[in-house]
């Protein structure tokens, strides 16, 4: 190929818009095999794997393809987590108060809806409902027997936030809590409320859909619709 035509060039050129998955690819591939090219390793690995299929590989799935060494593996895995990062990041300002369970469904969707394991963050908030930290503190095929409530509550009491939201994710595309989920979540509220914790929701998230625990009726005997808003110094968070 003339250099001029190659996929680094090509962006420095055109723009990371105009070129194709395969281009894209080969440029975090950076180079081919004894085989084949860079750029015909690339429309392999896509043709094989598919564009959603290849971001959603593990580490040790996609070292089990021909060419593909550590180096190559873990840019992509990089890539990948930088890019769903920076999404969540965009559709969330760090100081905006989380005031919903969409709110919550629209940052982490992008997170966690195309996973093909499950994962259960912890939302650590402020007495304005702000995020001070998020955590990752499960990861896998997550039962109610293995999520301990007090792991849980873990962040939220190193760093001292008065109020929490638990997402977690479900590969199967339905968001319908199971009864592991619910039991998980009563459990927690139990503990949350000994500790003086507020625990505002527990939202399930799948790639198009969510569902609210709190809005189910499972974090308190209120009807959704009857939930304060909060005050105007300290908002509140409505299922």
């Amino acid at each position: 190929m003339d250099k001029e035509d190659l996929p680094r060039e090509r962006l420095v050129r055109l723009g990371a818009e105009a070129l194709s998955n395969a281009e894209l690819v080969a440029i975090l591939l950076s180079t081919g095999d004894r085989e084949e090219n860079v750029l015909d390793k690339s429309r392999s690995l896509l043709k094989e794997r598919g564009l959603v299929g290849l971001l959603r590989s593990e580490v040790e799935e996609l070292k089990q393809v021909s060419g593909l060494g550590v180096a190559k593996v873990t840019r992509i895995k990089a890539a990948v987590e930088l890019a769903a990062r920076g999404l969540a990041d965009d559709e969330w300002p760090a100081r905006e108060p989380f005031r919903s369970a969409e709110q919550v469904f629209e940052r982490y969707r992008g997170l966690l809806g195309d996973l093909v394991h499950e994962e259960v963050w912890v939302l650590v908030l402020d007495q304005q409902h702000c995020l001070i930290r998020e955590e990752r503190l499960y990861k896998g095929m997550v039962h109610g027997a293995s999520v301990r409530v007090a792991e849980l509550l873990r962040p939220v009491i190193i760093h001292q936030g008065p109020a929490m939201i638990v997402v977690h994710n479900h590969p199967s595309g339905s968001p319908v809590p199971s009864r592991a989920d619910r039991e998980m979540t009563a459990d927690l509220q139990a503990a949350s409320s000994t500790m003086g914790i507020e625990l505002l929701d527990h939202v399930i998230v799948t790639r198009s859909d969510h569902a609210s625990m709190a809005r189910l009726g499972l974090l308190n005997d209120e009807a959704p619709e009857s939930r304060d808003v909060g005050e105007p110094d300290r908002p509140g968070y409505r299922a």
